[in-house]
């Protein structure tokens, strides 16, 4: 399995590998789960190649989960996203790599198991180098983190999770669709404000 592990990293232009142990199959995606969906949230556009949950708040974020009907914190897979709203305080001043750290240790389940390795992946049409992370423990987690200037001047962290046990050929699959879907919406237009008010269209838009 930690050869299969490096692999995954491989294809995603990593620099250095995090290999989890136990990696295992599980049963295929349902016939209804295998259908994309496209969400609208907070200034961007997305789609994941399987049906996604509704979108669900994580403190001052938002996420969307697979499988669909996961109970949080049970899910095999977690698209989440974080605007940076705060150009002149404290996190506005923060490097990229000083906000990475922070990110880590307050909202995205504390410190990694392991040092991260370096990822690159195309979002919103350029290469963006991100952050991968293994996080052990009785649910041990792979995630990578990515960091990104939009075009309003925010940035934007957006964090793509995976379970240990959801299958390799899946994770990549998902991960490189949802990377290469991200579009920025056009600022103040109708569906970028609405965007912002999500929880009051609580609904994937297939």
């Amino acid at each position: 399995m930690r050869h299969l592990f490096s692999a995954l990293i491989g294809l995603t232009v990593a620099t250095g590998a995090i290999a989890p142990l136990g990696w295992a199959q599980l049963t295929p995606p349902a016939e209804s789960e295998t259908q994309p969906s496209r969400y609208q949230l907070i200034g961007v556009t997305f789609e994941t190649p399987l049906t996604f949950s509704p979108p669900r708040g994580t403190g001052s974020g938002v996420a969307v989960v697979y499988p669909p009907m996961a109970a949080p914190g049970d899910h095999e897979l977690m698209v989440s996203l974080l605007e940076i709203d705060m150009p002149s305080g404290i996190l506005g001043e923060l490097t990229n790599t000083e906000l990475s750290s922070f990110l880590r240790y307050t909202g995205l389940g504390g410190a990694p198991a392991r040092r991260p390795s370096m990822i690159e992946r195309r979002i919103f049409g350029r290469r963006i180098q991100g952050e991968v992370f293994f996080k052990e423990g009785e649910r041990p987690i792979y995630q990578e983190l990515y960091l990104v200037r939009l075009s309003t001047g925010k940035r934007m962290a957006i964090s793509l999770e995976a379970e240990e046990r959801a299958p390799l050929a899946l994770v990549e699959e998902v991960f490189s669709h949802v990377a290469n879907s991200f579009m920025e919406l056009p600022p103040r237009s109708r569906e970028w404000r609405r965007s912002f008010e999500w929880h009051k269209h609580n609904s994937a838009q297939r």
